[in-house]
């Protein structure tokens, strides 16, 4: 084999080990996003934990308006809501697959908890200030990644089409489809403190 054909040999297997790696990554939505500092971070910050799904807004100071909807091919479980505006709001319909929001922050976090029952995925639309939030300033998982667009659907199993590339195959799956441990001795969906 020439000097040539070696190198090109090489090239090859470098270019399939970095695509194997690049399609095999999968993100993680456990933990909270390291960006998120209530008061000091502007955005939308999204993660899981042993408590469910979490969502929180921070403003950094600046007034800003937070509405979108968050739907699901399951149904929500029970769902808590921390609101710092007069007109917030946090709705669910009677199918229970579907929340609409409205949150207002200035400083501080707003958000919502909640559990989700017999889904392989969710589906956020988020907006800021009533236009679609640059995706730039959504965070997900302890990593804080960003997914491609304002609208995206986090799937644990990937068996949607994803025709548009808004569906984010999470590692791990999640952490649903079982009932909330509760108990006269288990919190629920919310926080754990009394800081809320």
């Amino acid at each position: 084999m020439n000097k040539k054909g070696g190198f090109i040999l090489i090239l090859i297997v470098l270019f399939s080990i970095n695509s194997y790696a690049f399609a095999s990554y999968s993100p993680k939505i456990e933990g909270k996003p390291s960006e998120f500092q209530p008061s000091n971070s502007v955005g939308y910050f999204l993660w899981q934990d042993r408590d469910g799904f979490h969502l929180r807004t921070s403003a950094a100071g600046t007034k800003h308006k937070f509405s979108g909807s968050i739907r699901t091919n399951g149904k929500f479980g029970d769902i808590f809501a921390k609101m710092s505006g007069t007109d917030d709001s946090s709705d669910m319909n009677n199918d229970r697959d579907k929340i609409d929001f409205n949150l207002t922050n200035l400083s501080g976090e707003a958000g919502i908890d909640l559990y989700v029952k017999g889904g392989t995925d969710i589906t956020f639309e988020l907006f800021m200030d009533g236009e679609t939030v640059d995706p730039e300033n959504i965070y997900i998982g302890s990593e804080g990644w960003h997914p491609g667009k304002s609208k995206f659907t986090l799937q644990q199993d990937g068996k949607k089409e994803n025709k548009d590339n808004q569906i984010i195959i999470v590692d791990g799956g999640f952490w649903w489809g079982w009932e909330p441990p509760y108990s006269p001795w288990r919190h629920g969906p919310g926080p754990r403190d009394r800081r809320w």
